[in-house]
Order: C-alpha cells, then sequence, then structure tokens
C-alpha cells in the first residue's frame, strides 16, 4: 500500500513539473530558431530548445530535429532546467 501512495506522489510531482514547463515556455519571449513558435532554451543532452509542439513538450537540437521529452531526460533533469530560468 506504501509504494502505491509512493506512485501517486512521483506521478504529482511529474504533472507540476510538466505544466510549469508548459506555462514557462508559453509566456517566453524567446522564439524558435526553427520555427515560429515560442521556446525556452536549454542545455542538456545536446539539446538547445524547449517547445510545445502537437500539444507535447519537445527537445530541439542544434539541427532543429525533434526529440520526446521523455527520451533521456529525468524528472531530476527537468527541475533542473526549472532553476536555470
Amino acid at each position: 500500500m506504501k509504494h502505491k501512495k509512493i506512485k501517486e506522489q512521483h506521478d504529482k510531482l511529474e504533472q507540476k513539473i510538466m505544466s510549469v514547463l508548459r506555462q514557462k515556455i508559453l509566456k517566453s519571449k524567446t522564439s524558435s530558431k526553427f520555427m515560429d513558435t515560442p521556446v525556452i532554451k536549454v542545455n542538456v543532452f545536446n539539446y538547445v530548445e524547449l517547445a510545445i509542439l502537437n500539444d507535447h513538450l519537445t527537445f530541439l537540437d542544434a539541427k532543429g530535429f525533434h526529440y520526446s521529452i521523455y527520451a533521456d531526460c529525468s524528472l531530476e533533469d527537468l527541475v533542473d532546467i526549472l532553476t536555470q530560468l
């Protein structure tokens, strides 16, 4: 039973982090180098931008290729992105 509570806490934390990242992107005045959409600049796992594309948080690399936010990042990495903003 205790483990179910831990999973629920983890899921809530993940939802909160994703929500805050979305808010930061939507309020960002920085436009993508590759398309007409707001982004936040990042420097993690060779990604340079984080955008909302097709309603998904998506990393872009220096060539504009798209990567799922779940491809390489842990929640800790995403929190680090937030703390660097």
